[in-house]
């Protein structure tokens, strides 16, 4: 082409306007209430502009004029999302320990079709420092609160005109006109509605030696945004709809502890953690489309959505191991009818070395939730006559995950697949003289060796040390007061991970992703 050039250009505008009015008032010198009465107005406006032009005359001049054939893609584009919402907040105390609070927002979204465009919104709160009253006299308890508070919100986090048929203006191939169909609007979407209930208790004790916190929480979502799939017979492949309830409940668990505490040693530790169970609730009738394991909903991708189960669980065929000859196998289970064409209630089962018959079914009855049981993280920090020292690891028990990355390293070679990597496992795989194997046989075009089924199902536990800090930090009576602090240090993040299978990362990293990188570095902290 005599060389390519491509010019784009593209503008962000932000403006947010807030007008708040406050009131403050103390009754009695035992009676503190406050009010805020605000509307904000938030608005964004993206605009973009790019061309090309081929057969440059120097790749020295990168500059639209140095080429000379128009590639006729010049291109622009403009979007706006605006936002808008009155709020009303009010707070209250008495004697700074008694506390209540409740609030109440109405706003609109752009996003919505006028007719849906707005949305209520509230809470309630309210604490209470039993620590505080005069009554209480427990002398190694110096803070003790009682809390609890409900509320919702909303999401509007689909993107820009989804409620709207959107249309792409093209050429014909003859320099006509052309329109075709880009996207299915669905003007009936409105807010999906998060609302929260959580309750918990606050301490701190023998003079905040042990701190922490303990909190229930309850998040039901109505109203789900979803991007539902459909055939791509009807001319586009998915629309969002507003499709059902969810849950999650849980408990989260804050602890610090400082086991040596003097004028010169230190030494800390802290740990949080976050149990979670994840739920479906409702399904629209007109999404329950499929049934799995007794549960009804509907497929999209390698996810089953179902009434009672959690989000995102897997459904696949259930691996049964390596046949005689070395093929892989998975269950079936099929229904069969009488004479009539009429169901039995009975079902064929067994096991198929054809993909196409296998049985697919959830990853929650084959191996567990998909979610993790617990997560969260631990650290702890040391400091000795000017010398400290902090590690901090983060965690996950419980869950799997889909290690696709292994599936690829482990499959056959096929003619448009050579020259890829493989998995040292494959040495051990199946053959004449290695027959109990339970790897597959690596046998050229075999397109369902690594098919995907519970047998890349795997834990996604992990442990990861994610920051070590080391530092110093000099005497102030070395500099005489012309300097308050000098602290040289050193720290390491993402410093290492270990999951179930040496490659796989279970927080989010696939096939050509890096994890985290690792990072070094020193520096010095100077206080005048």
């Amino acid at each position: 082409n005599g060389g390519i050039i491509g010019k784009s250009h593209g503008r962000s505008f932000y403006l947010n306007l807030q007008q708040l009015l406050n009131w403050d008032k103390t009754f009695n010198f035992k009676h503190h209430v406050t009010v805020l009465l605000g509307h904000e107005w938030y608005k964004s406006t993206n605009v973009t502009l790019g061309a090309q032009k081929s057969k440059m005359f120097s790749l020295e001049n990168t500059e639209l004029g140095g080429a000379v054939i128009d590639m006729q893609a010049a291109s622009s584009g403009f979007g706006q999302y605006n936002n808008e919402g009155y709020f009303l907040r009010a707070q209250y105390d008495y004697e700074n320990r008694i506390f209540a609070s409740a609030s109440f927002r109405r706003d609109a979204s752009s996003r919505f079709h006028p007719d849906h465009r707005w949305g209520n919104f509230w809470s309630l709160g309210g604490g209470w420092l039993m620590n505080s009253e005069p009554w209480f006299n427990v002398p190694w308890v110096n803070l003790f609160k009682l809390k609890a508070s409900i509320g919702s919100q909303g999401n509007d986090g689909i993107g820009a005109y989804r409620y709207t048929d959107i249309y792409t203006v093209s050429n014909d191939g003859s320099g006509g006109i052309a329109v075709a169909f880009g996207q299915k609007g669905n003007p009936n979407i409105t807010w999906e509605t998060n609302t929260n209930f959580n309750t918990g208790v606050e301490f701190g004790l023998w003079r905040d030696r042990l701190t922490g916190s303990i909190d229930l929480f309850n998040r039901k979502t109505t109203d789900m945004l979803f991007s539902v799939p459909v055939p791509p017979s009807l001319g586009y492949s998915s629309y969002y709809d507003n499709i059902g309830d969810m849950a999650n409940r849980g408990i989260e668990i804050e602890l610090s502890y400082d086991i040596v505490r003097s004028r010169n040693v230190t030494w800390s530790v802290g740990l949080n953690a976050t149990h979670v169970r994840n739920k479906v609730l409702k399904l629209p009738d007109s999404r329950k489309d499929f049934e799995v394991d007794g549960y009804e909903g509907f497929i999209s991708g390698a996810y089953f959505y179902g009434e009672g189960l959690p989000m995102y669980t897997f459904l696949i065929p259930e691996y049964r191991g390596v046949s005689e000859d070395g093929e892989s196998q998975w269950s079936y289970k099929i229904p069969l009818y009488d004479e009539n064409g009429e169901p039995t209630g009975k079902y064929e089962q067994g096991i198929t070395t054809n993909y196409n018959y296998a049985t697919q079914t959830t990853s929650r009855k084959l191996k567990g939730n998909a979610t993790p049981w617990v997560y969260g993280g631990f650290n702890t920090t040391f400091y000795a006559y000017g010398f400290d020292l902090s590690v901090a690891f983060d965690y996950q028990l419980g869950g799997t995950t889909i290690d696709g990355s292994y599936a690829g390293y482990m499959s056959s070679p096929t003619a448009s697949s050579l020259g890829k990597n493989y998995h040292l496992d494959l040495l051990d795989a199946w053959t004449p003289q290695n027959p109990n194997s339970q790897i597959p046989r690596f046998q050229y075009a075999d397109d369902y060796t690594a098919a995907t089924s519970s047998r890349f199902l795997i834990s996604s536990n992990y442990l990861n040390i994610s920051n070590i800090n080391v530092g110093y930090t000099f005497p102030a009576k070395w500099w005489k007061g012309h300097i308050q602090n000098l602290r040289v240090y050193v720290a390491c993040d993402n410093v290492w991970y270990w999951s179930k299978r040496k490659g796989l990362d279970p927080r989010g990293t696939g096939t050509g992703q890096y994890s985290p990188i690792r990072t070094i570095s020193g520096g010095v902290t100077l206080t005048f």
